[in-house]
């Protein structure tokens, strides 16, 4: 195979005219330009439409839930209130007095393992467990002077035969004494 020469020219060679490349460029910058100002201009009107979607919507909902309130009957809406009183009446009710004087008198030789009081009913139900059987039967004294409780019993007990020190684990009953 033969090779031929390669001829290279480093000069700029001078055209005559440049004029139809300037005008494709200044055609092309033109265009970007409209084209930039055009989506400016959609992007700006969309989010003004979404802004009037959810504007939109939020009405829509709250109307749906006025539609749902206004819907309620007389019945339901008694029934939650009574429900609403009977819990407000509970929240009322002298908690703090009652646990104060549950747990006042321990002594470390009594530890609660829990207190169930029954707001209804007016009576607590008091799970704890002893050192020995006398601090048990001290424990009940102590309770039985206290003036939010009346009427407090020894409902049951054992002696925990597994453990060392043998401790005594009861359950108390009393009524529960509230105060106006």
């Amino acid at each position: 195979m033969s090779m031929h020469a390669l001829a290279l020219d480093y000069q700029i060679s001078r055209r005559k005219s440049n004029r139809p490349e300037i005008i494709l460029l200044l055609s092309g910058l033109a265009a970007t330009l409209f084209l930039g100002i055009h989506y400016l201009t959609v992007t700006t009107e969309m989010e003004q439409l979404e802004s009037q979607q959810t504007t939109a919507a939020s009405k829509t909902k709250h109307r749906v839930v006025d539609a749902r309130l206004a819907s309620l009957n007389a019945q339901q809406l008694r029934a939650e209130i009574n429900q609403a009183n009977v819990v407000l009446a509970q929240l009322a009710l002298p908690w703090e007095a009652l646990f104060r004087d549950i747990e006042s008198s321990q002594r470390g030789r009594v530890a609660l393992l829990s207190i169930e009081p029954n707001a209804d009913k007016r009576t607590v139900k008091i799970t704890g467990e002893a050192k020995d059987l006398a601090a048990m039967l001290s424990y009940l004294q102590f309770l039985q002077q206290k003036p939010s409780l009346h009427g407090v019993y020894l409902q049951s007990h054992h002696v925990d035969q597994q453990t060392a020190e043998k401790p005594v684990r009861f359950t108390l009953n009393a009524s529960w004494v509230i105060k106006p």
